[in-house]
């Protein structure tokens, strides 16, 4: 999903699911801070990592298209990470549809990453 020839309204959209992503985990890491995990670090920093590629999204995607990519193999990192806590609770569901999604997002970042060698930037001064 690279976005150095995308429209603005892919641009936005793209945009909203980082921050959208970025609240999520950010929501995760205060409740792993208050059950006393201490993976909440993890979150936390990857929180902050991508309410800022929210942010300067259009600038960063244009200059290196393999970001998104890089992204979703950390959305799989922490749904990995999730899907570990649960087991180590002794949750018996959640933790294969964590391992679900992991999966599914590993085939994303193949997928984003193909994409963004296929749509080089262009180099502007």
């Amino acid at each position: 999903m690279s976005s150095t020839v995308n429209s603005p309204r892919k641009e936005r959209l793209l945009r909203f699911a980082h921050v959208f992503a970025g609240l999520l985990i950010a929501l995760h890491a205060y409740e792993r801070y208050e059950h006393g995990h201490s993976t909440y670090v993890l979150f936390g920093i990857a929180a902050v990592v991508f309410l800022t590629l929210a942010a300067f999204h259009h600038r960063i995607a244009h200059r290196f298209p393999w970001i998104d990519a890089v992204f979703i193999a950390i959305e799989a990192l922490l749904s990995f990470t999730i899907m570990l806590e649960y087991m180590a609770q002794g949750k018996k569901g959640l933790p294969f549809m964590y391992l679900f999604a992991g999966c599914m997002q590993l085939v994303a970042v193949f997928v984003a990453f193909r994409k963004s060698k296929r749509d080089k930037p262009s180099v502007r001064h």
